[in-house]
């Protein structure tokens, strides 16, 4: 998986490689024993591994462009492994001829990459509709759309995929073509760390199985623990699928729908609360010998926190009555603060949350509660850190006091 734009040859298409957990759990959300598997992005083989495993397949071939990683694949007189540029069109066509599989898979790398004119009008052919920005193709959208165009009816796709592909509006046309033409479509979204525990991105297992039904809904779910287990699921429309296909997105939807038809419900903004970022990051407060709170400095327990009195240099501070929320961090966004005493200056990755006297204890109430909490944790955006902009707080509903 790729993080960034590039052009340089030296940097482009690096992946992070499949944890063998997740290898396994996406080989085996694909039914059946046998059949001939492909994957275009095969890296050391780790997908291919788990497949050979545990679905007893009958043929796996894989492409891979770098030659380290294609020494590190599995050695199974069931399996080949070849170079090959997947990204060149006349390339991957010498490579594999007519050849359809029964299954397709992988975990592309992803991010937007320029690339050729071939490449450009090849995602063009397989999927009319995708916007052209200059010469950037989305790397994933690509390997997928390739991957699909060599897959026999009926057949199953399961592919780790980057966040564009669920949520980005610019892919809706992939989104709509893959409703129309499966019989059936699920997509997972991954724990932030399911790559790296000291990296959070956000990723989604997109599965999809072709047959001679039609669509008639999209599962969503939400994958946690070591084994990757469904804690969460919901069923929605292929025209709501067509929109977003992540579980957090429809999530979010319904409960600030059902809060909007609460008779009494008010937003923060309805409500004279203001939103304020912080001045300085961390480390300038550091340098300037200023105590600062910072996102690191979120009750663990509890939401009260107590300042001592401070001097006042200028920069935005919180006093109490005030309330303190996360602006970013995925791992933070599910804590808060109440100011009982004193006054401390606060980051720029913290928000100051200030609500008219009148509306105090109603605001204070929802804002610190469970429900409140999962709220602002199912309005944060962003594929890597989580962030929560002001305008989607100033449009946090508020429920009437009961």
């Amino acid at each position: 998986m790729r993080y960034r734009l590039t052009r340089s040859s030296k940097t482009r298409r690096a992946q992070v490689l499949t944890p063998p957990p997740l290898a396994r759990r996406l080989v085996g959300l694909l039914s059946g024993q046998g059949d001939s598997w492909l994957e275009l992005g095969s890296g050391d083989g780790r997908i291919a591994q788990a497949c050979l495993d545990t679905c007893s397949p009958s043929s796996f071939v894989g492409v891979e462009l770098d030659k380290r990683l294609l020494r590190g694949s599995p050695s199974d007189t069931r399996a080949a492994f070849v170079h090959g540029d997947v990204l060149s069109p006349a390339s991957l066509a010498g490579l594999l001829g007519e050849q359809l599989f029964s299954r397709v898979t992988g975990n592309p790398p992803y991010g937007m990459q320029a690339l050729g004119r071939d490449a450009q009008s090849r995602v063009g052919e397989l999927c009319p509709g995708i916007p052209q920005i200059m010469d950037w193709v989305q790397l994933d959208l690509y390997f997928i759309l390739e991957s699909l165009a060599r897959l026999k009816r009926p057949g199953e796709a399961a592919f780790i995929v980057g966040a564009p592909i669920a949520e980005d509006v610019r892919l809706k046309a992939f989104r709509q073509a893959l409703m129309l033409a499966a019989s059936e479509v699920e997509c997972y979204d991954l724990p932030v760390d399911v790559f790296d525990k000291k990296a959070e991105v956000q990723s989604f297992l997109l599965v999809a199985r072709f047959g001679a039904t039609r669509l008639k809904s999209v599962r969503l779910g939400r994958m946690a623990g070591q084994d990757l287990d469904v804690v969460a699921e919901r069923w929605i429309s292929p025209e709501q699928a067509i929109q977003r296909l992540d579980l957090a997105f429809h999530e979010f939807q319904a409960l600030s729908a059902t809060l909007h038809s609460q008779r009494g419900c008010r937003t923060l903004e309805d409500l004279g609360a203001t939103v304020v970022r912080g001045s300085r990051t961390r480390a300038q407060f550091d340098e300037l010998g200023i105590e600062s709170f910072h996102t690191s400095d979120f009750p663990l327990k509890g939401t009260e926190v107590r300042f001592a009195p401070s001097l006042d240099h200028g920069f935005q501070s919180a006093a109490a009555s005030d309330i303190l929320l996360p602006r970013v961090g995925t791992r933070v966004m599910d804590r808060q603060a109440l100011v009982v005493k004193g006054q401390r200056h606060y980051t720029e990755a913290v928000y100051r949350l200030r609500v008219p006297a009148r509306s105090h204890a109603r605001v204070a109430d929802w804002v610190l509660s469970e429900a409140g909490t999962s709220w602002r944790q199912a309005a944060a955006k962003g594929s890597c850190a989580k962030h929560i902009t002001v305008g989607s707080l100033m449009e946090m509903p508020v429920p009437a006091r009961p």
